[in-house]
């Protein structure tokens, strides 16, 4: 086969831009859909970096980071304390950036060949400054580079992005074969491949890190569901699931090819259609002999946990389940998408601790500060969860724009969610009102740690021992 140097072959630089805001903790996060770009490039014969300004660990390049890990991989980021934008000053915390140092930055690019093209990705509408700072830092260096900006911050506010961050392209929604088209009419269509593009294809760009904790994978792309607070289906439009073996495929290679035994599912709905996608899927790996960890961060659907599902799940290895339960106020259930009753809640917990699964294993997410929910009826959802012997995790509400609660969002709220996207932090509780405010919240959160449940499980007591209150912020990055 015929080889073009590699410094004859169009380089495209990635980019995960820092993390400005209150509290942030690296559960299993990895930019999954910058790096899988990533491969689709490197896998069409272009030359691909990565800086992940996040990463601290990988891209420090003065001051070496070593984080303190869990035994699965999570871990603690780097924060660098920073001055409060104007529109945040009363929150009574400190404003932190999080990841490597400006100087590491300039030093990485400064390193690097001239890309002919840079990708930036996003995430939280508030995190939107680390975008606008990153993209600066960019043009300085190539001025003559073309930007493309995508992610979640940029589908769901395109024109903010592009009058604040000023890139050259606002990619809105999932990268499709249209946009690596326009990659080839932009850059040129290269031939090559080098032995190592050969052993990583049909993989994400994970060689972009040198050190590894922990791996992201998901089996579908998008979720059915509809629920008025979530965006999944504003990025994903279709529910896309992915061929069993393949996936099976990938797991396998990603395991012997870093050595890496812990992965997290970033999968909106990775129970839908479990018989033909979830259930085949374990089965695969089950045959395969391999001894690995997997973690479920972004919550699994509680109605859809079977007897079956149960006990391939701990017998595949699932070490971290969070489980989706919302609220148990029906009314309010209702509103959400009625997904799930606490009769089905209790069979899915007897199913998990029938299987194996202990208290330590399993946390249920709540939802608090949604726009009309009261103080009476988050508490009484902590009660029902403390009771069942497992551990509520408060997910406070930020509002979305193009959800179904955004124009009630916009309504109540005091702050300018429709002008400021800073003000879609959750650290507001920008639709708590005085309902929910943050003093009550922080009661419920210890007494979500605290409080021993009456009715435990028969294979264990629940871990009394509080967090510290930095602990507490960390646990909702």
């Amino acid at each position: 086969m015929f080889h073009v140097k590699q410094s004859d072959r169009p380089h495209i630089l990635l980019v995960n831009p820092w993390i400005y805001d209150f509290a942030a903790y690296n559960l299993w996060s990895r930019p999954l859909g910058l790096l899988e770009i990533g491969g689709m490039l490197r896998d069409a014969g272009f030359r691909v970096s990565l800086v992940d300004c996040v990463d601290a660990e990988n891209f420090s390049l003065l001051t070496p980071f070593h984080p303190k890990t869990s035994p699965f991989g999570a871990g603690k980021l780097r924060r660098t304390p920073i001055k409060k934008p104007k529109v945040l000053d009363a929150v009574p915390r400190r404003y932190c950036r999080y990841g490597i140092s400006p100087e590491d930055l300039r030093q990485h690019l400064e390193t690097l060949p001239k890309p002919d093209l840079i990708f930036v990705t996003s995430i939280m509408t508030y995190w939107y400054p680390g975008v606008k700072t990153v993209i600066e830092h960019l043009r300085e260096h190539f001025p003559d580079t073309p930007i493309w900006l995508g992610g979640v911050y940029a589908t769901l506010l395109p024109g903010h992005a592009r009058s604040v961050c000023q890139p050259d392209r606002v990619i809105e929604g999932p990268f499709t074969p249209l946009h690596l088209k326009e990659v080839f009419d932009l850059l040129g269509n290269p031939i090559a491949s080098t032995p190592q593009a050969s052993e990583m294809r049909g993989l994400p760009y994970w060689e972009g890190y040198n050190t590894q904790h922990f791996l992201c994978i998901r089996s579908s792309h998008g979720c059915p569901f509809r629920c008025p607070y979530c965006a999944s289906n504003l990025l994903n439009p279709r529910f896309i699931e992915q061929p069993i073996d393949r996936l099976a495929d990938d797991i396998t290679r990603l395991h012997h090819l870093f050595g890496v035994q812990d992965f997290a599912f970033y999968d909106d709905a990775l129970l839908v259609n479990a018989p033909t996608r979830f259930i085949p899927l374990l089965k695969n790996l089950l045959n395969q002999g391999l001894s690995l960890r997997f973690h479920t961060p972004n919550g699994i659907h509680v109605r859809l946990i079977t007897r079956e599902i149960a006990e391939l799940m701990k017998a595949s290895g699932f070490h971290t389940l969070r489980l989706s339960l919302e609220t148990i106020h029906p009314e309010m259930q209702r509103r959400l998408g009625s997904k799930v009753t606490l009769k089905e809640f209790d069979h899915a917990l007897s199913h998990l601790f029938n299987a194996g699964f202990t208290h330590e294993d399993i946390k249920v997410y709540l939802l608090v500060g949604l726009p009309g929910q009261t103080f009476e009826e988050v508490k009484a959802s902590v009660a029902a969860v403390l009771e069942r012997g497992v551990r509520p995790s408060l997910a406070e509400y930020s509002p979305i724009p193009g959800t179904s609660l955004w124009e009630e969002a916009v309504r109540i709220s005091p702050y300018p969610l429709t002008e400021e996207p800073l003000t879609h932090n959750n650290v507001l509780l920008p639709c708590g009102g005085t309902e929910i405010t943050k003093e009550k919240l922080d009661d419920l959160k210890r007494w979500g740690q605290e409080s021993p449940a009456s009715h435990l499980p028969e294979d264990g007591t629940v871990e009394t021992e509080p967090l510290s209150q930095e602990e507490a912020d960390e646990e909702h990055p």
